[in-house]
């Protein structure tokens, strides 16, 4: 088990936060689209209030007691088999049943409509998506626990190829990072080995991704829908669709604090946690409905700044800082290897969207939470709590 000060800079909260608002602000700053908001003064402003906001509630949890005390981060952990194959037989079943009884309500899956076949669209296609993609996801990360070489590659490769399926990028973007963390905090190999295997993996899911999205979205349908200027559509591709999709809603995200005018507090950021029938109408549809606005995705701040103007921002981003505060403390990010990656992976999307309280995410976080303490233990708490157990473990 590697301690967090031996992790790459990406599996530190702060760091990723940072990073990933700098790769927004320089997406934003080359104005691929003739719909980015033309002032870079008020995107830089935003980074500014989220990042200090963001390292205020870092070092209010850094100084308070929760940072005393550090117990010692022990070398290895136990991975109890049993209870983590039964937790990966019920998690693929699970999806089965699902994917079972939405091609019979509704048909192929949208990735059939790429080779010709009628289906309907990925944001229209099946049901309980709220229960499938944690269930997936938490499959995914459980497979790569694995101590069999083939259960490791047909768990996750099931998992992955689901996602691929139903045209899931959002959950396809979270699985592969949270591999890559999990990786770094079990991998004993160099920062350099891991910072290789890290860039080859993101190479490999921008090359998939721009797949998925060209099969999708046709060239020229995605130009002409998000209006890329004349000297940027010669760009490749693999270029073009990373440099939108991070740059559209921080654009997004600008034209709504320009065009808005707050009236009274609303709750509507809690309404991604509520099952989607139980959903309530957007109140915020108004200042939603600028021309501006395209694709309909806006960062992770939009809905606090709509709710709550820019108490919304610092709050949302406050918030932030106390739970990157408290991963960082008492070693939890390496201590808990099955939940730090599901939270660092949701702030290496903030550029997209709010994946914090956001039901999917909530749904993982609690089958890994309860995964972690059934199946994961310290090598000297197992050895002194169950000493005559026989059942098969691995160490890691």
């Amino acid at each position: 088990m590697r301690p967090s000060s031996h992790l790459p800079f990406f599996c530190h909260p702060v760091y990723l936060f940072v990073g990933t608002w700098i790769i927004m602000l320089a997406t934003l700053e080359l104005q691929v689209s003739w719909s980015t908001f033309p002032d870079r003064a008020l995107g830089l402003s935003v980074f500014v209030v989220s990042v200090v906001s963001m390292l205020l509630g870092f070092a209010a949890v850094r100084r308070s007691d929760d940072a005393n005390d550090l117990p010692p981060v022990p070398l290895r952990y136990a991975i109890r088999t049993g209870p983590l194959r039964k937790s990966i037989w019920i998690l693929a079943v699970g999806s089965l049943l699902l994917v079972v009884y939405n091609y019979f309500a509704f048909g192929l899956p949208p990735l059939a409509g790429f080779f010709g076949f009628s289906t309907y669209d990925y944001q229209e296609y099946g049901r309980f998506k709220q229960a499938l993609q944690p269930m997936l996801g938490a499959l995914f990360l459980n497979s790569l626990l694995e101590s069999s070489r083939l259960r490791r590659w047909l768990g996750s490769a099931f998992a992955l190829g689901i996602m691929v399926v139903y045209v899931l990028r959002g959950p396809l973007l979270m699985a592969i990072a949270q591999a890559v963390i999990l990786n770094c905090i079990r991998s004993s190999v160099s920062s350099r080995k891991i910072y290789l295997r890290a860039l080859v993996v993101l190479i490999v899911a921008i090359a998939l991704l721009n797949l998925i999205g060209n099969s999708r979205t046709p060239q020229e349908i995605f130009l002409s829908y998000m209006e890329i200027k004349p000297e940027f559509r010669s760009w490749p591709m693999t270029l073009l669709w990373p440099i939108t999709y991070i740059s559209v809603p921080i654009s997004n995200f600008c034209w709504i604090i320009h065009g808005s005018h707050f009236t009274e507090p609303t709750l509507s950021f809690l309404y991604p946690v509520l099952p989607a029938f139980w959903a309530p109408l957007n109140p915020h549809e108004a200042p939603m409905s600028d021309s501006h606005i395209i694709d309909g995705v806006h960062t992770y701040l939009a809905t606090y700044f709509l709710d709550f103007s820019w108490f919304g921002v610092v709050a949302a981003n406050f918030g932030l800082g106390l739970l990157s505060g408290f991963l960082v403390n008492r070693e939890r990010i390496s201590r808990y290897l099955l939940i730090s990656p599901i939270v660092l992976s949701a702030m290496s999307l903030i550029f997209f969207w709010d994946f914090f309280v956001y039901l999917p995410t909530l749904g993982q976080l609690g089958i890994e939470a309860f995964v972690q303490k059934r199946c994961i233990v310290p090598v000297r708490t197992m050895t002194r709590a169950i000493p005559h157990r026989k059942g098969p473990t691995q160490a890691t």
